[in-house]
């Protein structure tokens, strides 16, 4: 019983000891390739003319895409402020006329208690004060 522990033990020391190394193996593959990809890109591969002519056009599209969009988001920055100042504006014109019909009530009220200064007083009662009231 206790060689077949010890083997078992044994085996599987082995099988880790295996299993480490093709990870070891594995690592130092990935380790070297981007280490060569490193390189690769520090030196660079020389470009054909074609390939860098069409670089340059790709370069070309993108930047005019990249301007085309930004004066996109320009014009839609400017409309919705132009669109938000205009609502603004509606908003102060409402609250102004609005304001203008209070003061247009509240004088026409002020008007009536001028032109009959009896209906001031309608409802309240008279009160007297003094000797034999």
């Amino acid at each position: 019983m206790a060689d077949s522990g010890t083997s078992g033990i044994q085996q599987a020391t082995e099988e880790v000891t295996e299993t480490a190394g093709e990870v070891v193996s594995e690592l130092k593959d990935a380790v070297g390739e981007a280490v060569e990809q490193g390189v690769q890109s520090v030196i660079g591969n020389p470009l054909t003319p074609q390939q860098i002519q069409q670089k340059q056009q790709q370069d070309q599209k993108d930047l005019s895409e990249a301007r085309r969009r930004i004066a996109f988001y320009q014009k839609t920055d400017q409309e919705q402020k132009q669109v938000i100042q205009e609502n603004k504006q509606k908003e102060q014109q409402r609250l102004q006329t609005q304001q203008q019909m209070e003061q247009v009530t509240e004088m026409k009220k002020e008007e009536k208690k001028k032109a009959n200064p009896a209906l001031v007083n309608v409802g309240k009662p008279e009160i007297k004060g003094g000797v034999g009231g």
